[in-house]
């Protein structure tokens, strides 16, 4: 009688957005045999619906204060830097920015003590004021003040297909089927199989965003659980020809940005991608309110530029998260084993490089080094949600 064919893995990825495939580079870079798992286009789920900022928190920061949430991502940026420049723990040097720079603008107002704050030591490097002669084009016309910080935004669509490429051979387009896996004990692989293709890998990593609570669900894993904060976000289409790459506090009465705009090209013109309060505070709204809604807050943010003629979209978005007692955004990315299973959600994509530390701490060191070959099509790249 024929023995299933036996494929023998050390490390099986579930979930092919930009922390599966991070993971799949860091854990292949370090001698792992791994492989990832995706059902459906890469980067289809959160990472496209991003606005693709690289970001060092200060926009947690805007009560004043410096706080866990904006500390914990502060060196981001430059451990994203260090990738882009060939040096960090993946490379990226190919890779060009959006925007070097993401700035914070607001009327003269607004500012009030924050001024003070943006000049203090305690952000020297993060944060500097900009005179009227270094506005960018975007802000011409523009009568307040405008700061640099020291963060950027990438196109997630062209990060992806960087990350994807030298490790396309273990990216497969299929469905993980958590009915024909078995856990095991710690320590034992864990076994799935895939037709008749038994594979057995020492560790299964979800990383499936909105997905993985199912995953956890139909595995038995009763710890760690997810929760879903959800966005109203606004695609505005216009004619403007100046991208703009920003944080609007105009009139802000908490500490969040009135809008966080990303410029992404649209054809031959720049299509802005509006977060933000904004995007917070209209998930109980209807498609036709926020966009209505997302006019006016332009015109007293943006009052420079004609809308009259632009056309508003909406899309909705889910941020899977782990669960928190409070219900609040996680200060961290998030990494936890749970026997030979380990769960994570990076929770902002700046955060991506920390939950590979996190991840790497929880593996033992490889052990099959031999690369496998599965009967199964490689995964392409999704379509932004502008796109369809």
């Amino acid at each position: 009688m024929s023995r299933s064919p036996l494929i023998v893995m050390d490390v099986t990825i579930v979930g092919g957005g930009i922390a599966g495939l991070w993971l799949t580079n860091l854990l292949s870079a370090r001698g792992y045999s791994v492989t990832l798992f995706e059902r459906g286009g890469v980067g289809g789920g959160q990472t496209l619906a991003s606005q693709g900022m690289i970001h060092g928190g200060l926009k947690y920061a805007l009560g004043g204060g410096l706080t866990r949430s904006s500390e914990v991502i502060a060196k981001m940026p430059e451990r994203w830097r260090a990738c882009l420049a060939g040096k960090g723990e993946i490379d990226l040097s190919s890779l060009t920015p959006l925007s070097e720079r993401y700035y914070m603008f607001a009327e003269a107002s607004t500012f009030g003590q924050l001024t003070a704050y943006f000049a203090s030591k305690s952000l020297r490097g993060r944060i500097n004021k900009l005179t009227q002669a270094d506005y960018p084009p975007v802000f011409a016309g523009f009568k307040g003040f405008v700061y640099e910080l020291n963060d950027f935004v990438l196109d997630t669509r062209t990060l992806l297909r960087k990350l994807l490429e030298p490790i396309r051979a273990r990216v497969l387009h299929h469905r993980f089927d958590p009915e024909t896996c078995v856990l095991g004990a710690t320590g034992t692989p864990v076994v799935f199989h895939i037709g008749n293709t038994r594979i057995e890998t020492d560790r299964l990593i979800l990383c499936a965003g909105a997905a993985t609570q199912s995953l956890l669900d139909e595995l038995n894993i009763p710890s760690p659980t997810m929760q879903l904060r959800p966005l109203h976000q606004v695609i505005v289409q216009h004619a403007y020809p100046h991208p703009l790459y920003a944080h609007c506090l105009t009139g802000i009465r908490r500490a969040e940005p009135r809008l966080t705009i990303t410029s992404h090209r649209d054809g031959n013109r720049w299509l802005w991608y509006l977060g933000g309060q904004l995007a917070t505070q209209g998930v109980d709204k209807s498609s036709a309110e926020l966009s209505q809604h997302a006019r006016g807050e332009l015109a007293e943010c943006v009052p420079w530029v004609d809308w009259s003629e632009a056309r508003f979209r909406t899309l909705r978005i889910d941020r899977a998260e782990p669960k928190q007692a409070s219900g609040q955004r996680p200060d961290e990315a998030f990494a936890q084993a749970s026997g030979n299973c380990i769960v994570c959600w990076p929770t902002k994509m700046s955060l991506v490089p920390d939950l590979g530390d996190r991840v790497v701490e929880l593996l033992d060191a490889p052990r099959h080094t031999a690369r496998s070959i599965f009967p199964l099509s490689g995964a392409d790249i999704a379509r932004f949600p502008w796109e369809m």
